[in-house]
């Protein structure tokens, strides 16, 4: 038995036409963050960064909270950020607005306790999510061809990003 992830279908999510803030988190933390926004954040991050061969972004930040992985994506870690815009400046398309993004927030922890506890659990998310587009299921490799991205061990986002043809940005 494989590692269960939590798979968010962004095209999904977007078609169902239900605000963020109506899907829920148990998440102890979370108390002032509307439903699953820290999820969203990572995962609208994600896709929206077009993933540039030269990121400039990530040569300008100070703190090394944008880092380009072994896998090409660029990844940003919130709790490195202090804020100072510098990626905003250096990102050619506009894609990293610090003013939504907080730079210092909170971070799901994808019921992992729950689900060691209990396999077959179901997160609040994905129970007040519109059907098929927050799942916790197994998800085995990344496939570019059907969209399917990973965003650490836990995570897996669904949707369109910005490679071109036959890998090439």
């Amino acid at each position: 038995m494989g590692l269960k992830k939590l798979v968010i279908d962004i095209p999904a999510l977007i078609a169902s036409g239900v605000p963020a803030d109506r899907i829920e988190c148990e998440y102890l933390f979370h108390r002032g963050n509307p439903g699953a926004f820290s999820l969203l954040e990572v995962a609208e991050f994600a896709v929206t960064c077009r993933q540039c061969l030269e990121a400039f972004c990530v040569a300008a930040c100070p703190k090394e909270a944008l880092e380009r992985l072994a896998t090409g994506v660029v990844k940003r870690y919130n709790m490195r950020c202090v804020g100072c815009k510098s990626c905003v400046l250096a990102c050619p398309f506009g894609t990293i607005f610090p003013e939504v993004i907080n730079y210092v927030s909170t971070k799901c922890d994808f019921c992992l306790n729950q689900l060691v506890e209990n396999p077959d659990y179901e997160p609040a998310c994905v129970k007040t999510a519109p059907p098929g587009t927050f799942m916790m299921k197994e998800v085995g490799v990344e496939d570019p061809k059907t969209h399917l991205f990973f965003v650490g061990e836990r995570l897996a986002i669904k949707s369109p990003n910005w490679l071109v043809k036959e890998g090439k940005r």
